[in-house]
């Protein structure tokens, strides 16, 4: 009775968190959104200012019951594979399965959009690894597990929960908006010294740094950038280590602007001989593409 109960509740609430907006301060709705999240999925970046929130991937402990809104344990991506991937009958027989080593992961982009009454809108991503493969794969479509959706629910939930006394029907459904689309592109003119191509990709790249778009930003990446003038260099090491400190990102987006200058194979932001103790950005045309060659601090 109890169980049926508290899921009756559960939907109730999920039905109240997804039709609802809230009539609060910007930093009201943002604080609590940002605080039931990081509460949930510790390991995460934010964004006030265009109002996003992006988790790490945070592997996956998942019970029988897909449809559980409360359970959302996780486990550091770097800690121990689940034991559910294992049967019990595997594990008796002490034979490695497939499941055994597959691995799961999820994510969340959380935005808060719109203008006063606000709109929380949760997005959650679901990644798999397997043995061999250097990085985790996205799952998308028909691939996305069943457990992706009681996940999401529950922490747009938590999030209602949090602050539903400021909760207010929505008049009207939303048409779905990527919060992305709502941050003012950077217009490549801005860019006054570099060639045309080279100030488009300087574009792309603030506009990926300001949306803390990693995947686009490892895209612009060069396979062998010098991230560290000590260490190896790497486009995936350089892309870890910026991620677990999102100062240098901000500092790689606080370099792009008038400084850069440069030539048709080369582009210095900024330009000019580097400066002891500064960070310089360097794009290179390789092939036909410019990508960032390297990003490190002087010395």
């Amino acid at each position: 009775m109890f169980a049926a109960a508290s899921g009756c509740g559960n939907k109730k609430e999920l039905k109240y968190a997804k039709s609802s907006v809230y009539d609060a301060d910007f930093a009201v709705v943002y604080s609590a959104a940002l605080d039931v999240t990081r509460t949930l999925y510790p390991t995460l970046d934010d964004n006030p200012g265009p109002g996003i929130i992006k988790t790490a991937w945070h592997q996956v402990t998942y019970a029988n019951n897909q449809d559980d809104l409360s359970n959302q344990r996780t486990i550091a991506a770097g800690q121990g594979m689940s034991r559910g991937a294992v049967s019990p009958g595997a594990a008796a027989a002490g034979m490695p399965t497939r499941l055994a080593y597959k691995r799961f992961f999820i994510r969340f982009d959380v935005s808060v959009i719109g203008g006063r009454p606000w709109r929380v809108k949760v997005v959650g991503h679901a990644s798999e690894w397997e043995p061999g493969n250097a990085l985790p794969t996205e799952l998308h479509g028909p691939a996305r597990p069943p457990w992706l959706e009681g996940r999401t629910d529950a922490l747009n939930v938590a999030i209602y929960k949090r602050i539903k006394q400021h909760a207010i029907p929505m008049k009207e459904p939303v048409a779905e908006t990527k919060p992305e689309d709502l941050i003012p592109k950077t217009d490549p003119k801005a860019f006054k010294n570099v060639p045309p191509a080279a100030a488009a990709r300087l574009a792309q790249i603030k506009d990926a740094l300001v949306r803390r778009d990693h995947v686009a930003m490892r895209t612009y990446l060069a396979d062998d950038i010098v991230w560290s003038l000590g260490g190896t260099p790497g486009a995936d090491t350089a892309m870890a280590m910026w991620q677990a400190d999102p100062e240098s990102l901000d500092a790689m987006a606080r370099l792009i602007g008038d400084g850069c200058a440069g030539t048709d194979k080369r582009v210095l932001c900024p330009g000019g001989e580097p400066v002891v103790g500064a960070w310089q950005l360097v794009l290179e045309l390789r092939g036909t593409a410019w990508q960032v060659a390297s990003f490190v601090k002087a010395e």
